[in-house]
């Protein structure tokens, strides 16, 4: 089956998709290292707070 060609409006689209995502990926990241670096400082952690929510979400 030979592959369908796309058009430059369709490259322009999957750029903005693709663009799109990348924004919320990072809105979510950054929401959720403040978040789990706020409780690990309440729990204290000290200044392993600053890694430790890289590796939560690493390990999701």
């Amino acid at each position: 089956m030979a592959a369908i060609p796309l058009t430059r409006t369709h490259r322009i689209l999957i750029g903005i998709v693709v663009a799109g995502a990348v924004v919320i990926a990072a809105i979510g990241f950054a929401g959720s290292y403040a978040a789990v670096r706020e409780l690990a400082e309440a729990k204290g952690f000290g200044q392993f707070s600053l890694v430790f929510p890289i590796g939560i979400d690493a390990g999701i």
